[in-house]
């Protein structure tokens, strides 16, 4: 899952595809509908989901700078090189990520819709019908955070 308005992680997903001549691995935008039900399921609200890019496999899922690595284990070589870094400690890696994760609209920019894949590769991603219609956008971050303060509202005045 990655955050679909960000140029940064939309240039990491076609960096990514490019590498994975393969196709295992698949493709969501947080701010997109069809990412409610992994969400949910990780226990995670769309906004944190946002700060952090997060890896699902079959039995397992990882986030930040160890998700970035365990992807690269599925690129063609020489890329899975890179998952050595996982001997960088964890703190370590996750300060690096961080500085990036905060800093990306600022430094690549943003948009406000999520970008459209080229068609050649829509089938790897599992919100293409709502990338195609426009059903993800950064509004979506926006409702979501009323939601949440709406929610911490109701559970602080019991209401």
């Amino acid at each position: 899952m990655y955050d679909g308005v960000c140029n940064l992680c939309n240039a990491a997903v076609r960096f990514i595809i490019k590498r994975d001549p393969q196709k295992n691995l698949l493709f969501c935008s947080v701010q997109s509908p069809k990412a409610e039900p992994y969400l949910r399921g990780l226990g995670f609200r769309r906004g944190d989901a946002l700060k952090r890019f997060i890896f699902i496999q079959e039995d397992r899922w990882s986030e930040g700078s160890t998700a970035a690595l365990e992807i690269v284990g599925y690129m063609r070589p020489p890329w899975p090189l890179l998952k050595s870094l996982m001997a960088v400690p964890l703190p370590v890696r996750e300060a690096v990520y961080d500085i990036v994760a905060a800093n990306r609209y600022s430094w690549f920019g943003r948009s406000k819709v999520c970008q459209v894949p080229d068609t050649s590769v829509l089938e790897r991603f599992l919100d293409a019908e709502d990338l195609v219609l426009g059903r993800c956008r950064e509004q979506a971050m926006a409702d979501d955070a009323w939601k949440e303060e709406r929610e911490r509202h109701w559970q602080r005045w019991g209401k």
